[in-house]
């Protein structure tokens, strides 16, 4: 199966085991289910941008989009009952709370665009990539644009030198935003949010590092279209596979349960 567009997560998986990917591509053309975890992320994510936004100011406004637009329906009969739900509930809440109290934009940033989806030609290939920025954030004084985006999870350190695939991805993306802000600095954050705390991790954004570390994505990319080329492992699948693996049976089994916690 011959395929064009491409994502950082598709990318990311990609680069560490090539069977991993091949297995989560296949998995895509299933039931389009979403799992529960996945559920509450997407749900959390809307949320920070609902208050990056401006429409939730205060506990009251966040109370009414909980009622609103939880997800209960697709929650609602998850393994751990009654006790799983409540919890991610409860993560849910408290952590837009927490990012309500102390949203994140620096001294002399102006909110330029929140949760907005960036596509671009690779140029000279029949490739796209795509990504969300869940904020984007602009200095016209340092001439300098950020890009945010949210996780739940723990953030990971990278060798500057050796940006990580998806940093590629997003530094390449980001040359269609210029047009708009003509930014001469870029800035790459990763915020992570939680009930409890939050972090920052920013890296500046190099063009000289771009260009060595380009062409190498590029072909990864070309690689990534064509699946029968993609050949196993050996017959001991590693932690990426089973990981995939794992998420599939649950997946057409329903015992995907919600991990988040309050």
């Amino acid at each position: 199966m011959d395929r064009t567009l491409f994502t950082p997560a598709m990318l990311e998986t990609f680069r560490a085991c090539k069977r991993a990917y091949q297995l989560a591509f296949q998995n895509e053309g299933g039931s389009g289910r979403v799992g529960p975890s996945a559920t509450c992320k997407r749900f959390v994510l809307r949320g920070l941008a609902d208050v990056n936004r401006g429409r939730l100011t205060n506990p009251s406004q966040v109370q009414k989009f909980m009622g609103q637009h939880w997800p209960l329906e697709q929650l609602h009969d998850q393994p751990g009952g009654k006790d799983s739900a409540t919890r991610a509930f409860l993560y849910a809440y408290k952590t837009l709370l927490r990012y309500l109290g102390t949203p994140y934009k620096p001294a002399g940033a102006e909110v330029v665009a929140v949760a907005t989806k960036v596509r671009a030609r690779v140029p000279g290939q029949r490739l796209y990539l795509e990504d969300v920025f869940d904020l984007i954030l602009w200095y016209p004084e340092e001439k300098r644009l950020e890009l945010v985006i949210f996780h739940l999870k723990t953030l990971r350190k990278n060798d500057p030198s050796w940006p990580a695939p998806a940093t590629l991805v997003r530094q390449h993306l980001a040359e269609r935003l210029k047009v708009r802000w003509p930014y001469e600095k870029l800035t790459l954050t990763m915020v992570k949010v939680g009930p409890t705390e939050s972090k920052e991790l920013s890296i500046e954004l190099e063009e000289s590092l771009y260009r060595i570390h380009w062409p190498e994505i590029v072909k990864n990319l070309e690689e990534m279209k064509d699946l029968a080329h993609i050949d196993g492992h050996g017959e001991e699948p590693c932690v990426y596979c089973k990981a995939i693996e794992s998420k599939m049976v649950s997946e057409n089994h329903e015992t995907d349960p919600v991990t988040l916690t309050a």
